[in-house]
């Protein structure tokens, strides 16, 4: 229950954060969507399904007993982790009030199979790597799966990291065995293993979701990225799953993960059609992560970096743009409005989010590394070199425990993890993303603000800049 004052009572509009509760809806595919250029140009046909975009919104409704508090749904309260005395924070927000889950109560997990890859993609991280490769031991593996049924609301386990998991032999057993708690499955590849067999396979399993990984949208901007990867191999596995997903009773959600940079941008515009053609539900776009000069050479967010465009501001000047189109007579006024003001709003959805916001403890997440480390987010999973306003900055990695000598759930429930994450929900780091550099600012040790190891501030995924499916 959660206690009202007499303003709050008078009229009650809470926004869940952290996760979307939609329905898809299965609609007869009848409709075809065609473009036209502001010209009235007719261009290529796209099929459109209806299901894309026409999910419907679930509704909660709690109620305020004669003592003043909020009953919430036992549906709402489980999708939130909230648990007997739990925190809960609500932030008032142009009269609705959000309510923030509890982060201490652990809803995903994130597991790496292995280090191991088959490509040499150019945007890849594990280039300025020293760290041995290696797979998960099953034992390891084992250990961990057993401890699970004691988080009562864990929902998901993604099998990605810094390598391929379908290298690691057992990947197809690690899957069935995190389906058969009844927990959802998902996977990040970059498809070069999906033949027949394996899409058959990953059907048995059970899997969800499957995300792949795709830096174009077409042949020749893909293999320029991916090297060692065909893009027509994979483009044709996953249109077999598409055939496959019609006739299973459990259809594998696809997804796209594509890591934009300057010299792909231009395959942005193709994405939806793309996504739609291989049979994708979902995309997410990632900045790439500047491993090197060149490759901070590549980037597209020098200036939301610096300038703290879509970035959310309390007590600033507030713009709601109505539905209004982007065409040739619009996109000169809207891109100067977009690149001057942080707060802006498109019919009441705020476009922007707020500064120093980490979706993986928002989210309630956490990450085990393939030797069983136990790491609080994707950035400080592994030890790493990065650029930040051309400064060379070395991540150094961060671990909360080890699997093998220590149970999951006392590692989580430590005093070290719980403040840990308490410390970065508040987010009281120095802004080194938007810093001219200092000597801090070469590692992740310490800032300006007498923030001891590791310092957030500089994180890219905790400003919305980099993001991971």
């Amino acid at each position: 229950m959660i206690g009202l004052n007499e303003t709050t009572r008078r009229g009650i509009d809470l926004e869940i954060l952290g996760e979307e509760h939609r329905i898809d809806r299965e609609i007869e595919r009848s409709e075809t969507h065609m473009p036209y250029s502001e010209k009235g140009e007719h261009e290529a046909e796209v099929p459109r399904d209806r299901t894309e975009g026409e999910t419907s919104k679930l509704q909660f409704r709690g109620r305020v007993d004669n003592n003043g508090c909020l009953i919430l749904p036992e549906e709402v309260r489980t999708k939130l982790g909230f648990t007997p005395g739990a925190p809960i924070d609500l932030i008032p927000d142009l009269g609705h009030f959000k309510i923030l889950p509890n982060i201490h109560s652990l809803a995903r997990i994130y597991i790496e199979p292995t280090t191991r890859c088959n490509l040499n993609c150019r945007m890849c991280i594990r280039n300025t790597w020293s760290e041995s490769l290696g797979d998960m031991d099953p034992e390891v593996f084992e250990k961990l799966v057993g401890q699970l049924s004691r988080f009562e609301h864990l929902d998901s386990v993604m099998f990605g990291g810094f390598g391929e998991p379908t290298l690691h032999k057992d990947i197809l057993h690690m899957i069935g065995r995190v389906t058969s708690l009844g927990l959802k499955a998902e996977i990040v590849t970059n498809g070069t293993l999906l033949d027949e067999a394996m899409l058959t396979h990953l059907m048995e399993c059970r899997l969800d979701t499957l995300w792949v990984s795709f830096d174009g949208a077409a042949e020749t901007s893909f293999q320029d990225i991916r090297e060692g990867a065909s893009f027509n191999t994979i483009v044709n596995s996953l249109k077999l799953l598409k055939k496959m997903n019609h006739d299973s009773r459990h259809p594998i959600e696809i997804g796209i993960a594509f890591v934009v940079m300057r010299r792909n941008i231009d395959d942005l515009r193709h994405l939806n059609r793309f996504a739609h053609s291989v049979g994708a539900k979902r995309v997410s776009v990632s900045n790439v992560l500047p491993y090197s000069e060149e490759m901070e050479k590549e980037i597209l967010f020098a200036w939301v970096q610096n300038l703290e465009n879509f970035v959310y501001w309390p007590g600033r000047m507030n713009i709601d743009l109505p539905r209004i189109d982007f065409t040739n007579t619009t996109k000169e006024a809207l891109f100067k409005l977009l690149n001057e003001c942080a707060n802006i709003s498109i019919a009441g959805n705020r476009i922007s989010r707020g500064a120093g916001r980490c979706r993986f403890i928002d989210d309630r997440c956490t990450f085990i590394k393939w030797d069983g480390t136990v790491s609080p987010c994707m950035g400080l999973l592994h030890s790493y070199k990065t650029y930040l306003n051309s400064c060379e900055r070395t991540i150094r990695c961060h671990s909360m425990g080890e699997i093998s000598p220590q149970d999951l759930w006392d590692i989580w429930n430590s005093t070290e993890y719980t403040d840990f994450r308490e410390r970065v929900r508040s987010f009281e780091f120095s802004p080194c993303h938007v810093c001219g550099g200092c000597s801090l600012m070469e590692k992740n040790e310490e800032d300006c603000y007498e923030s001891g190891f590791p310092a957030c501030g500089g994180c890219l995924w905790a400003h919305g800049i980099i993001q991971c499916p």
